[in-house]
């Protein structure tokens, strides 16, 4: 029990982070420095919390949505 709370509120590192999230080095770089994505600065190294990660998911899809129908108007 212990354990799994230690390992759900484990930082992730910056290519794990690509990973789960699925984008490239660039657009983990651009949601970092546009505010939709907080970073933590440990040492040299960028870490990611999983919750924040999954807060920029959500709030990315309506602005990708609300892009798409700019376009198509």
């Amino acid at each position: 029990m212990v354990m799994q709370v230690i390992q759900d509120e484990v930082l992730l590192t910056f290519k794990e982070a690509m990973s789960y999230l699925r984008v490239s080095r660039s657009t983990l770089y651009r949601l970092m420095w546009s505010g939709q994505l907080t970073g933590h600065k440990v040492g040299s190294t960028w870490r990611f919390d999983r919750d924040d990660l999954r807060a920029c998911v959500v709030n990315e899809i309506p602005m990708m949505s609300m892009q798409s129908s700019i376009a198509i108007s």
